[in-house]
């Protein structure tokens, strides 16, 4: 199975985005997406039974590089894909 990529872009970095959207468009394995998160979902702290989740689902390294360097190239997984 041929490994797939997202390269995600902040929203704030417009002209990388469309700069990444030309240069992968030759690569068929690469998809290019602005980011689409706002903020975390919770908003309420009101305590819940039992986090099922066995980690937060952000990878916070991730939201480190799209501050910093404005996008990253991450591998897709498999259940994520369309």
């Amino acid at each position: 199975m041929e490994q797939k990529y997202l390269c995600i872009v902040a929203r704030r970095a417009q002209s990388t985005y469309a700069l990444m959207k030309d240069t992968c468009a030759s690569h068929a394995d690469i998809e290019v997406v602005l980011d689409r998160r706002h903020g975390q979902r919770r908003r309420l702290s009101v305590p819940t039974r039992a986090d099922r989740r066995g980690r937060e689902r952000r990878f916070h390294k991730i939201d480190v590089v799209l501050r910093q360097l404005g996008w990253i190239l991450v591998e897709r997984k498999a259940d994520t894909e369309s």
